[in-house]
């Protein structure tokens, strides 16, 4: 039912119309005299119409393409589980044909908008999986824009595994696990500039020569307080609900494949450029990384490989890894040494085969998530084991029927709390005082 706003309401503006679905909520708004109802409620009539018009002009092909869908989700479940997990999950596949993601999205369904206490008891019971209430809106269980489902840990660990396939920085990266909104802990401070002739890696920890019976001087090691804070990654998604009505076959793998590689994508986005603000500290805009100028502007040429390599933290040598654009793929399989031979093939390898993306025996990951060629970071040298992530391991997802309601489509919104940052807060500055090393070096 639709309502007018005598007051201001949740950021809505006085006189603006809402539409509040639940006849208690709209009589409970009318009495604190917060808004009015609208006489005739003039949309209406235009929502049953449309409704009415879409359901009669559902395609022969939609119906067919779900008969058949439905037909093959019910044929497996009627197999034995051996016969039956290659087909919803395909071959080599594991799971259970009765407890799957599928099957867990649609009780989630049924629970955040049929309000259906079978469906939650079903969640709780068989996945353990609670509800959790949105911190952004009211802390209300009444609908599905308020609050979701947190995914159980064996489908979230898919997920991961889904989006890490494209995700290098997850698979090298420290993933701290986190158990609340913030964590703090402590690390050594190697950042500090000590004296000539004493190591920064020791936290100010100095050795010295001492003669026998002598005094030895006391050192402490100094330590810094690194703080993780669980920042809101969100996104949503539609199916048809005349699919999820009846099984969960087609949503199995297109949900877990849509939410674990948008997840992936948009996290190393971060990872990579994120401002700090609302998001991680991405390298490009980390106080840790050092920007290298560039030798020849518009391009990537053999000096700024090696003089990037001379900013490098040298513990990073053999963990490193290359994250290029794929506008600097040309300038790659072109580069030249200063006897003007290449270096990226070799000669055996030729042009007809596949090159080997390592530089200096390094890996090189080719990513859409920089900038392009001749921008800073285009070419990052990174030390991704040195780049902490703080993974909040509480992936929610709702539903909602009222977001695509004329279009007969239910909205899957999922949110994700992750943080991210570099190991330390700035260049390490080596003993001989003028040196600065860094395990994040960026092509300026």
């Amino acid at each position: 039912m639709f309502v007018q706003l005598k007051q201001k309401y949740f950021g809505k503006e006085i006189g603006e119309r809402i539409d509040v679905p639940e006849e208690k909520h709209v009589k409970s708004l009318i009495e604190q005299g917060i808004a009015e109802a609208i006489q005739g409620d003039p949309l209406g009539s235009l929502i049953e119409t449309q409704v009415g018009n879409m359901l009669t002009n559902l395609t022969k092909s939609l119906d067919q393409t779900i008969a058949e869908t439905l037909k093959k989700f019910g044929e497996a479940q009627s197999k034995s589980r051996k016969n039956g997990i290659p087909l919803i999950f395909g071959e080599g596949g594991e799971g259970d044909t009765k407890k799957n993601f599928g099957d867990w999205l649609l009780h989630v369904a049924k629970a955040t908008v049929q309000k259906d206490p079978a469906a939650r008891k079903h969640l709780e019971d068989v996945y353990s999986s609670g509800f959790s209430p949105w911190q952004k809106a009211a802390m209300s269980e009444l609908g599905g824009s308020t609050g979701g489902y947190i995914v159980p840990p064996d489908f979230y660990q898919s997920l991961l595994a889904i989006s890490a396939e494209n995700n290098f920085f997850r698979q090298y990266a420290w993933v701290q696990p986190m158990a609340s909104a913030t964590l703090q802990f402590p690390y050594l401070d190697i950042t500090t500039v000590q004296a000539a002739g004493v190591s920064p890696f020791f936290g100010g920890v100095k050795a010295s020569w001492t003669e026998e019976a002598q005094q030895r001087s006391e050192t402490e090691p100094a330590f810094k307080m690194m703080e993780l804070k669980a920042h809101e990654l969100s996104g949503y998604s539609v199916s048809s609900n005349v699919l999820l009505a009846d099984a969960a076959f087609g949503l199995e793998k297109f949900l877990m494949m849509l939410f674990g590689k948008a997840c992936g994508w948009y996290e190393q986005y971060a990872f990579l450029q994120g401002t700090g603000v609302g998001t991680p500290v991405g390298v490009l805009n980390a106080p840790a990384a050092v920007k290298v100028p560039r030798n020849t502007p518009g391009h990537f040429f053999f000096p700024d490989m090696a003089q990037m390599l001379t900013k490098l933290l040298p513990s990073s040598y053999a963990k490193a890894v290359w994250a290029v654009s794929p506008s600097v793929v040309a300038d790659l399989m072109q580069m030249k040494d200063g006897s003007q031979r290449v270096v990226f093939l070799s000669i055996d390898q030729g042009a007809t085969r596949p090159p080997v993306w390592k530089l200096l025996n390094l890996p090189i990951f080719i990513t859409e998530m920089l900038p392009a060629l001749g921008t800073t970071g285009d070419v990052m040298l990174i030390d991704p084991s040195l780049y902490v992530i703080g993974d909040r391991m509480s992936l929610e997802i709702a539903a909602s029927e009222h977001v695509n309601f004329l279009k007969n489509q239910m909205t899957w919104r999922f949110v994700q709390r992750v943080d991210g940052q570099p190991w330390m807060e700035k260049p390490v500055t080596l003993q001989d005082g003028v040196s600065q090393v860094t395990p994040f070096v960026v092509l300026q």
